[in-house]
């Protein structure tokens, strides 16, 4: 009788281990473990919006894409009208309340979960965002928006961002996904009507096409290619909580996310002889 209750005392500790282990925390499908959690996205997160170190980087950027965009429109082409390009999420919203509550609920992202965060309409304005489109406006540029949210969010963003200040645009210059997430085509549309002189966003396909291939060195040797249209032609926003750079990551099927991005984590030990 004691070795019964030995063991359902042993049994018992094991079942309360593993439900506190954050890396068993969603259901096996086929090997992997899926609705992981995102307790990874924390330092990320508190980083967004707890440092002035991200504040200054914002403002930087926009500061430096002020004299950019006077440059580039000095020698622009007159034959069509001048537009900048913008993408909207961690480029001139702030969306980090939507990853931070990832982690405090113990969840990850979803199609659902996201969209319930949209139609909240809470995002605020990147720091500097407001200014530099009003700057935009003054000199009489087009602003053109290009953005994966998807065109059911399209009422809730407008709203989201005239409400934080952001400048009223026509509704035909928010391009939104439709079916694919490439915005190759609709950055071809914008060109057909507009010059596009300056693009502005956190992620390299906010930029180019040539960005979206990152099978080869995660795509570092397309930007050493293109190093000198940054700051010029791209004006690039931080953003260390997510980006298509985390599914180029090399991926173990059998392993959690967070165990691949373990893995993929340079130590000493892999440079120093």
């Amino acid at each position: 009788m004691k070795k019964i209750f030995g063991f359902c005392i042993v049994l018992a500790s094991l079942i309360v281990l593993w439900s506190c282990n954050p890396e068993q925390k969603g259901a096996v499908i086929e090997g992997k473990i899926v609705n992981e959690t995102s307790e990874f996205l924390l330092n990320a997160t508190l980083w967004v919006q707890q440092s002035a170190e991200y504040q200054a980087c914002c403002f930087q950027a926009f500061n430096h894409a002020k004299l950019a965009l006077d440059a580039r429109i000095s020698f622009a082409s007159a034959d069509k009208p001048l537009a900048v390009v913008f993408d909207i999420d961690e480029t001139l919203l702030d969306n980090s309340y939507f990853e931070a509550n990832l982690v405090e609920t113990n969840t990850s992202y979803t199609k659902d979960n996201w969209k319930e965060w949209s139609d909240k309409k809470c995002a605020t304005a990147i720091p500097g965002a407001i200014d530099f489109l009003n700057y935009v406006e003054t000199k009489g540029v087009e602003i053109v928006y290009i953005s994966n949210r998807r065109e059911n969010e399209l009422e809730a963003s407008i709203l989201n961002m005239e409400s934080v200040g952001f400048p009223s645009v026509p509704r035909e210059n928010y391009l939104f996904r439709t079916d694919e997430s490439s915005k190759n085509n609709r950055r071809a549309m914008v060109n057909e009507k507009y010059t596009i002189i300056l693009l502005v966003g956190d992620n390299l396909c906010d930029f180019d096409g040539i960005f979206e291939d990152r099978s080869l060195k995660m795509g570092k040797d397309a930007v050493e290619a293109n190093k000198d249209k940054f700051g010029q032609e791209f004006i690039i926003l931080p953003n260390p909580m997510y980006g298509k750079w985390e599914q180029s990551l090399p991926n173990d099927t059998v392993k959690t996310a967070t165990q691949n991005r373990i893995n993929n984590v340079i130590g000493y030990s892999d440079i120093c002889n």
